[in-house]
């Protein structure tokens, strides 16, 4: 899309969290090269202090404002850096997101995953755009981003944690648009399918067949900021939500043996 067509974002920053995951570089680099100015977030501030440094060379400007967003307190410290130090977001983009598969059998005795992956997944970004949204919408115009999973609205067997995480975050969202976009500030989800990226590398392989690549993923996020969207989802998982709340056992049924199968077809590693 050309700059033209773009959606005219509002003065400010744009903070993007997981900035340093398999998707967030690539987004980083993108809103580089248009000249944004980018507050990134992560864990690991030397690997946001080497993205920061790319970011520069592409043309844009950077400050690293780290922060697990499993921890309630650093969410908070960095919701008050921000809008001290940068000022009120122009775009939230939210990509941090942590990923268990686990079957029931193994999970029996590890209630804490569910609590690490809702930290990561729900409780962090939610609490992160809370803390965002009253100032975006006192200035009357912002956009929130999220990234959530095209299987969120699918239950899927060995799946549980990550989905209830990402299907908390989806549904809140939902939930909170109307009265977010009265305000001004518009709220987009991006449902992506599976992506090659490290986090999905222990059960699908380095290089799975028929994945996004990470340029391919930041792509939709980048859509979505360019235009009025509030879901960017492929067909099949809106189709799958439907059928999931249609026949919910069967589905859930149906959709295991099927992740079963993909997940054997799409395993690939790269030939070295």
């Amino acid at each position: 899309m050309s700059p033209a067509r773009r959606a005219a974002l509002p003065p400010g920053p744009v903070l993007v969290t997981g900035a340093t995951g398999g998707v967030g570089v690539p987004l980083v680099l993108q809103l580089a090269k248009r000249g944004h100015h980018l507050v990134l977030s992560g864990r690991d501030r030397a690997r946001l202090d080497q993205l920061s440094e790319q970011v520069r060379e592409r043309g844009g400007s950077a400050v690293v404002r780290p922060a697990d967003l499993r921890d309630a307190t650093q969410v908070q410290q960095l919701v008050e850096q921000v809008l001290a130090a940068d000022g009120v977001p122009a775009a939230v983009i939210s990509l941090a997101g942590h990923s268990i598969h686990r079957p029931l059998v193994a999970s029996l005795d590890r209630p804490h995953d569910l609590e690490r992956l809702t930290g990561t997944n729900l409780l962090g970004p939610a609490r992160l755009i809370l803390g965002l949204l009253g100032p975006m919408g006192e200035r009357g115009s912002g956009t929130v981003i999220a990234v959530t999973s095209a299987t969120a609205r699918i239950p899927a067997p060995g799946w549980a944690a990550y989905g209830a995480s990402k299907a908390g975050l989806d549904a809140w969202l939902r939930a909170i648009r109307p009265e977010a976009a009265r305000g001004g500030v518009r709220i987009a989800i991006i449902e992506l399918p599976l992506v090659a990226t490290a986090m999905a590398a222990p059960t699908y392989g380095s290089a799975p067949r028929g994945a996004l690549s990470p340029e391919q993923a930041a792509a939709r996020v980048l859509r979505a900021l360019d235009r009025p969207l509030t879901l960017v989802s492929p067909a099949w998982a809106r189709t799958g939500a439907v059928l999931s709340q249609a026949a919910p056992a069967l589905a859930a049924h149906t959709t295991g043996i099927a992740g079963a199968w993909v997940t054997r077809l799409s395993r690939r590693e790269v030939r070295r």
